[in-house]
């Protein structure tokens, strides 16, 4: 009897699961996009910028979520980790998302020295919009929907494998879910960190917390920069301004800036996360003797599955189709 109990929680609640689920989320993703893209270039119509948000961020991720639920019929609450976290908690995730964005900045330029940057493109359109809603659209809804998926579901179906491997593979999916290589890299980094401050804070609203403020403040700053050149503009030639914006400070100019930032950062971030263990007493989580009895006693499974691999493969397919091919196709 014990065993068969045993064996139901592990195939209610089993890196398997999540896995399968978010695989089924890209694959979904996947074929959506590319449907919808048929469809509309029949009809010869495209989407604004804000309706794509919108349909990735409600059909694409919001629906599977709800659907979840309804076909795992698990406890919203405990699976999404809606637990109330106290002022201390706020405040480090506060300050967590403050400075940790110097070294996720510093992964993105220096990614940006082999990839390209896929959301430039994306972004300027969105900033002739209010800041209200430039900030609902890709601070407020990503900050819940991406939370919810990734530090929510996936990680509560992670809770019995060990916690590095767990981190790493939360990364790993929440880099793979932005289907580009720039992003992959400062996503993974940064996913890795909010699945750690969600398991120590035991609560999902420290990512969301977290993931606003790194959002909001990219856009907030770009919204700004903006408004600047609007107004300088109006004392310049407008040839003489557009040459300005064409000659921007290079990638690679800038990585000194943001080493140095980071230096000074990253030591701020650790403390945070070193109060924030000693506040929830879970210095257990982060001993080598620690081992979650339950992942002892469950059957033994694979965490880098079908799935993942699967997973893996789309995200390559896409990289090779939208980043690739481009650079080896002669231009028109």
């Amino acid at each position: 009897m014990k065993n068969w109990i045993e064996r139901m929680k592990y195939t209610m609640n089993s890196a398997k699961r999540g896995n399968r689920f978010v695989f089924l989320l890209i694959l979904f993703s996947v074929i959506i996009v590319n449907v919808m893209g048929i469809i509309l270039s029949i009809q010869e119509r495209t989407l604004t910028t804000v309706q794509s948000i919108l349909f990735s961020q409600v059909v694409l991720i919001s629906l599977p979520i709800i659907l979840y639920f309804v076909f795992t019929r698990a406890n919203v609450k405990n699976t999404l980790l809606l637990h109330k976290m106290d002022t201390i908690n706020v405040l480090l995730a506060i300050g967590i998302g403050i400075f940790i964005q110097p070294f996720l900045g510093l992964i993105n330029l220096l990614s940006q020295i082999f990839f390209e940057n896929q959301i430039a493109g994306t972004i300027e359109p969105l900033l002739q919009q209010p800041l209200w809603l430039l900030l609902t659209l890709v601070a407020v809804l990503p900050a819940i929907n991406e939370e919810f998926l990734l530090r929510g579901i996936l990680l509560t179906n992670y809770e019995h494998v060990p916690l590095v491997k767990a981190a790493l593979m939360n990364g790993l999916f929440f880099g793979l879910l932005h289907q580009n290589a720039n992003q992959f890299t400062y996503a993974f980094a940064m996913g890795i960190m909010l699945f750690l401050l969600v398991k120590i804070t035991g609560s999902v609203y420290a990512g969301m917390i977290v993931h606003f403020i790194v959002n909001g403040t990219n856009m907030v700053l770009a919204k700004l920069l903006t408004v600047l050149q609007n107004i300088f503009s109006s004392f310049v030639e407008s040839d003489a301004f557009v040459t300005a914006q064409t000659s921007e400070v290079s990638v690679l100019s800038a990585l000194p800036l943001y080493l140095v930032m980071t230096l000074f950062s990253l030591p701020l971030v650790y403390l945070f996360y070193k109060i924030a263990i000693t506040h929830n007493k879970k210095q257990h989580l982060f001993t080598k003797k620690h081992v979650d009895q339950d992942t002892l006693e469950g059957p033994k499974r694979k965490v880098f599955d079908g799935y993942v691999i699967g997973s893996i493969i789309l995200f390559l397919i896409i990289f090779f189709l939208n980043e690739l091919l481009p650079l080896l196709l002669p231009a028109a």
